[in-house]
């Protein structure tokens, strides 16, 4: 990783090796870039010290919601406890829902407007928050994206995104599915929000790790909300008499999953799921859930504030940054867990 951020704390999630087959690990940390401009002659200062010394910045974070979301909770507070450590303003601003993508671009148009010095955003949409993502640019605002990234060919619009791998997480967790199940039988999907890049990448991602016996019978969105992911996994159930596991794209869904087969009165269904949420560790320790796929918020927040950090008071070069840093994820099951 060229040129990369600040030190990251290590995570001390150090998980059993009878999980999971494979796992990918968090980055190990790295030490800042420090980029100099030449000395011109006449002994002009160099281009990092022309920053305003010891000014304080403002740092604006848009998600999602942070309500029954422990994962985007987390998130935040690790960019809030970041920026303040750093000696800056911390500015949180939240949809109120996972699909409430007009309210995200309004606020963030808010933000340009009253001229943060830079946003952190966890996209809810790939394509909707492009333009204003093209007027943070504009204004000289820089972005760092977080857990979900944009639509390809807007590279531009911001200096990093800082995420899991969700392609290569849920298709190691569909071979752990694919195990259990000893490679035959009937799976069904509950995707998140379409036109998410998380939720499409780890569906494609357990797609792709899915033995060849195994044979996908329903896939429906349950747009990150317990009440339709219920309602999606009811009309697949009923649709489909014979079901032998589950992936959901994420824990947040797990309540009103579990409630459907239940009400429904389906047992023995494996579930794969994706965050590494305590809840979803506590259903792996019920043996409701075969596994969840866990990330590292802490991670991720901590690299893309000291990756804005640098960025503004000039001690990295916003084009050296690679365009996308893994925070890391590993495979939580029962034989793992503690």
């Amino acid at each position: 990783m060229k040129k990369l951020v600040a030190a990251l704390l290590v995570s001390s999630m150090v998980l059993a090796t009878t999980g999971c087959s494979s796992k990918t690990e968090a980055p190990a940390p790295t030490e800042a870039p420090k980029t100099e401009a030449p000395a011109e002659a006449g002994g002009e200062t160099e281009a990092a010290e022309s920053k305003e010394a010891g000014k304080q910045y403002e740092i604006a974070f848009s998600l999602k919601t942070v309500t029954n979301d422990a994962f985007q909770s987390g998130i935040a507070d690790a960019i809030k406890s970041n920026v303040e450590a750093a000696g800056h303003k911390f500015t949180l601003v939240t949809a109120g829902d996972e699909t409430a993508v007009s309210a995200q671009v309004t606020q963030i148009e808010d933000l340009i407007a009253k001229k943060v010095d830079a946003i952190i955003v966890n996209p809810m949409d790939a394509n909707a928050v492009v333009p204003a993502l093209q007027k943070a640019k504009d204004a000289g605002i820089p972005v760092v994206l977080v857990d979900s990234t944009i639509a390809e060919g807007n590279e531009d619009l911001y200096v990093t995104y800082v995420g899991t791998d969700n392609y290569a997480a849920a298709k190691l967790g569909a071979e752990k599915l694919t195990e259990k199940l000893g490679n035959k039988g009937k799976v069904i999907i509950v995707r998140g929000a379409n036109g998410n890049s998380v939720g499409d990448a780890r569906v494609n991602g357990f797609k792709d790790g899915l033995g060849d016996g195994i044979e996908i019978v329903g896939e429906q969105p349950g747009d990150w909300s317990n009440d339709v992911a219920k309602q999606v996994t009811e009309n697949m159930l009923q649709a489909n008499p014979e079901v032998d596991g589950l992936f959901t794209a994420s824990d947040v869904m797990l309540d009103g999953i579990l409630q459907a087969m239940d009400d429904a009165k389906r047992e023995g269904i494996q579930i794969m799921s994706f965050d590494g949420s305590d809840d979803g560790k506590a259903l792996i320790e019920e043996g409701l859930v075969l596994g969840t796929m866990a990330q590292f918020p802490d991670h991720m927040g901590k690299i893309a504030v000291d990756t804005l950090v640098g960025v503004l008071d000039g001690t990295t070069d916003a084009a050296s940054v690679d365009k996308y840093i893994d925070s890391g994820t590993e495979c939580v099951t029962a034989e793992n867990l503690k």
